[in-house]
């Protein structure tokens, strides 16, 4: 394992013994601008993390060692197998890029990822991994490749967090510098709280909130900015509900799979349940505008018992890890 972290981010802990980290790589606007710079006919969400000197290494540690597949998360990384054509790879591709910038209304960033994905999807010996059949389907039609869906790893804290008294509350959980989330928030800070019932409380997990945002907060009573949490999953699977009004953005969100595992009700927009089946859609509490967002938010009133039932339920369907299952079979 190789993985890159920011300073301010504590280094990974190696939950079993048969793995090993070769080496950690420095994180930063700086280093991540210098890398893109390298590559100025490719789109950076390709090239930020793709750096020459971690390249010659893992050529030399290749020639040592003869492992049996190069696994690269995140399209961030893909470039790496370009240097390995004749080795097997995984490409487990989060969000299917050309879907995410199709949302932005770039004409030339869309053109320069779609002829990146494709080029990088489309390497010798790779095998294309998401994580739903939706982003499965715009492989297929965009780039005529077959890929593979699986599920997102579940923390032993997500899987144990059982809700046990249901709070008056509600929880936000995101890496605040990212736009997706950032945009959602303050929309729903400035539009729909005022319309919120007031003995309800909101809480608010997560890295990097601007300070603005923060001094604003604390002058309201009812909301509390948490910063980051190792485990706020008991207190996920406490509250009323977690929401997630995202408008922009591809791919399964992470945090909407996790609050449902915790047996916990989603409020938000369809964006945020782009991916994630159906059969969920009782805990799906899709909104489309301001006062349906209140109105759910304000009316919620699903009991424990229906809750641990939920919660059964979906971790009884979610643990068929086809990627755990395609590595076996290598």
């Amino acid at each position: 394992m190789i993985y890159y972290k920011y300073n301010e981010e504590p280094c990974y802990i190696v939950p079993n013994h048969n793995v090993n980290v070769l080496r950690i790589m420095n994180n930063s606007i700086r280093i991540k601008l210098y890398h893109a710079l390298q590559h100025p006919m490719t789109h950076p969400i390709f090239s930020v993390r793709f750096d020459y000197e971690l390249l010659k290494y893992l050529q030399h540690k290749l020639l040592i060692v003869d492992y049996d597949l190069l696994y690269l998360d995140h399209s961030q990384m893909f470039m790496y197998g370009k240097y390995f054509p004749d080795m097997k790879k995984i490409l487990m591709s989060h969000d299917v890029m050309v879907q995410r910038y199709e949302r932005k209304r770039n004409w030339l960033s869309k053109k320069l990822i779609i002829s990146k994905e494709k080029e990088l999807m489309n390497m010798p010996n790779s095998t294309v991994f998401t994580f739903s059949q939706k982003d499965n389907d715009i492989i297929w039609r965009q780039y005529g490749l077959k890929s593979y869906s699986t599920n997102f790893f579940l923390d032993k804290d997500i899987i144990e967090a059982t809700p046990q008294k249901i709070e008056r509350q509600i929880v936000f959980i995101g890496k605040w510098n990212r736009p997706d989330n950032l945009d959602g928030l303050i929309w729903f800070l400035e539009n729909v709280y005022p319309l919120i019932n007031k003995d309800i409380r909101i809480v608010i997990y997560g890295k990097w909130l601007p300070k603005s945002i923060i001094k604003n907060i604390n002058e309201e009573t009812n909301i509390k900015y948490m910063g980051f949490a190792e485990n706020p999953y008991m207190e996920i699977a406490n509250s009323l509900a977690m929401v997630s009004p995202l408008f922009s953005g591809a791919g399964v969100k992470v945090k909407v799979v996790e609050a449902l595992a915790c047996g916990t009700p989603v409020v938000g927009t369809n964006i945020a349940f782009e991916g994630i089946s159906k059969d969920y859609a009782l805990f799906m509490k899709q909104a489309d505008d301001v006062e349906n967002f209140a109105k759910l938010i304000n009316d919620m009133n699903i009991s424990i018992t229906e809750r641990k039932q939920f919660k059964k339920k979906f971790l009884r369907n979610y643990h068929d890890q086809n990627i755990v299952n395609f590595i076996n079979q290598l």
